[in-house]
């Protein structure tokens, strides 16, 4: 983190500027991003359910018509 008063760098767990002495403002935590749910599962998991029907659909009902051929 920059000191506000010099611009000098000064490691994040410091509270003091090493060469002004002037006091650095405290970290920011940034907030951790929770994922999206539909129904309790990822928006990803639900799309590869859909993909998994929508193969299974070819392959059960348009593939059959194709091997008698």
């Amino acid at each position: 983190m920059d000191c506000t008063k010099c611009h000098t760098w000064n490691p994040d767990d410091k509270q003091i500027c090493w060469r002004c002495q002037a006091e650095l403002p405290k970290p920011v935590e940034k907030k951790k991003r929770a994922p999206t749910l539909l129904l309790g599962l990822p928006i990803w998991a639900w799309i590869m359910l859909g993909a998994m029907v929508v193969f299974w659909f070819v392959t059960q009902f348009l593939g059959t018509g194709m091997a008698g051929r």
